[in-house]
């Protein structure tokens, strides 16, 4: 009696293919590393840049209100308040879409 070896298909061979998954080498590791400094880095210039142009805008809208309050002083009108809050700008906002101006 000869004991036979069943045939093995491609299924049964033995390959390193999927042991390189269970391990990140180090130089893989280091650059996805470096690439995470370099977008954290990005996104700190952007950060600063759009709270100088919000500066900015929050610079023209109260010389803004200085303006309109001389002109309304001029013209013998009590003035509003002279900078207007975040929370009535929301309100603006939120309200009416048309725009009025009273003469």
């Amino acid at each position: 009696m000869s004991s036979r070896i069943p045939a093995r298909g491609l299924a049964a061979l033995r390959t390193l293919a999927g042991k390189s998954e269970t391990r990140v080498p180090a130089y893989k590791a280091y650059l996805r590393v470096s690439f995470l400094e370099l977008e954290r880095a990005r996104h700190g210039q952007e950060i600063g840049t759009a709270q100088a142009r919000v500066e900015r805008m929050l610079a023209r809208c109260r010389e803004i209100e200085a303006e309109k309050a001389t002109i309304l002083a001029a013209a013998g009108e009590p003035s509003a308040s002279a900078i207007a809050t975040p929370a009535a700008v929301r309100t603006l906002r939120q309200g009416k879409r048309r725009f009025g101006v009273n003469y």
